[in-house]
């Protein structure tokens, strides 16, 4: 888009598609991909320009990068943000974001229900470098004040919450971290900035895992922070140290995804409402979880904050482990994987893979059983899923 736009509000396709910066030497439609470890100067003194932080000026792509900077761009765009970084993993954004704001004596609070490796990163590595975590259970998030101490420097939560897809009021609690002058971050994998804008509430800095629905096809790992242009400098110096960097070819296809990251979630919410109802119905369903459901306990909440529901859900079988193992395993068009946000409908078992390691107090706190069943729905023919599904649980 050409400067005379400037106040007109693009659609979030259109600035997924067209974004801001353009190849200016040849004029291609499709942004080059700059696969470089280096850029050479004209002269030494051009130095200067790196030791002054000068923005656009790359000499090492651990530091910066043409066709990752312009990915960054248009991510900051479609989440109504400043600026944004780039990483090598939705881990690595969460742990160099977390990293930039805390140090030795600081404390944090987490939500117990969050995605299996963060939750591992705040019990198992977080105190090491002196830092204590407090976790909340969400039926206790409204007595949050109470964990709240002078050494409290953010607030970490998921919403949609993986894998349960229980929903966390946003501004509610945005509201309570500022009236503390507490740091808000949030994990937007699961909602995608399709569904949701945390920033519209308050939201100090998004996370994403562009493994998911950001890229959306199962084919790269990459992550991302989003938020002011200040906050993100601080994040981009610790990812710079750290060199969670990406790749630029991985970041080209993330830049292609992002295109029909819209076309795709909306295919997506649908199936994923019609699995749910159906689900629902079935004998031997015990709870579907869905945010777009009446029976979600935060329906109410999901329809404030959300303009669509989601891919994502989650069901209980009335049998145990193995009875979600057979459902699992007789799937004919859904395939067994872990991972989420594809065009492929995937299904998992959380106490398999993303919660592992858990203890059994643990995963009750974060409401996970062993007959619980995520579903990442995909764009398929929903006749396809459905029959798939249901020849499924009559294998049980």
């Amino acid at each position: 888009m050409n400067n005379k736009s400037k106040n007109k509000k693009f659609g979030l396709s259109t600035l997924a598609i067209h974004g801001e910066m353009k190849d200016q030497t040849f004029h291609s439609v499709v942004y080059p991909i700059y696969q470089t470890s280096t850029f050479s100067v004209e002269r030494s003194d051009d130095y200067q320009k790196f030791i002054n932080e000068e923005p656009d000026f790359y000499i090492y792509s651990r530091y910066g990068n043409p066709t990752v900077r312009e990915v960054e761009k248009k991510l900051a765009l479609i989440e109504n943000c400043e600026d944004a970084v780039l990483f090598s993993s939705g881990m690595s954004a969460i742990t160099s974001t977390v990293l930039s704001f805390i140090e030795a004596g600081d404390e944090i609070i987490s939500l117990s229900s969050i995605y299996g490796m963060t939750y591992r990163f705040f019990r198992d590595y977080l105190p090491k470098f002196g830092v204590k975590v407090n976790f909340v259970d969400l039926e206790d998030i409204d007595k949050i004040e109470n964990f709240i101490t002078d050494k409290t420097k953010l607030i970490y939560f998921e919403t949609p919450v993986n894998p349960t897809t229980r929903i966390v009021d946003i501004e509610k609690l945005v509201n309570f971290a500022r009236k503390n002058n507490i740091l808000t971050v949030i994990d937007n994998t699961f909602a995608t900035p399709v569904n949701q804008n945390p920033a519209d509430f308050g939201v100090d800095i998004i996370l994403h895992s562009a493994t998911k629905y950001l890229s959306g096809h199962s084919d790269l790992i990459l992550g991302c922070a989003i938020s002011d242009k200040f906050k993100i400098e601080k994040i981009r110096k610790t990812k710079n140290t750290l060199g969670g960097n990406p790749d630029p070819h991985q970041v080209f296809l993330l830049g292609r995804s992002l295109k029909t990251l819209e076309l795709r979630v909306e295919k997506q919410n649908e199936n994923a409402l019609k699995i749910a109802q159906f689900l629902s119905n079935h004998k031997k369903v015990r709870r579907v979880f869905y945010p777009g459901l009446a029976s979600h306990p935060e329906h109410e909440i999901a329809k404030k904050q959300m303009r669509g529901f989601g891919g994502m859900l989650s069901f209980e079988l009335n049998g145990g482990l193995e009875d979600a193992k057979k459902f699992c395993d007789s799937l004919k068009v859904a395939l067994n994987a872990t991972s989420l946000g594809s065009v492929e409908t995937l299904v998992s078992i959380p106490v398999l893979t993303s919660h592992i390691k858990m203890s059994k107090d643990e995963l009750e706190k974060a409401g996970i059983t062993e007959s619980m069943v995520r579903i990442s729905v995909g764009i398929e023919n929903i006749e396809d899923l459905l029959w798939d599904f249901e020849q499924a649980l009559n294998s049980i």
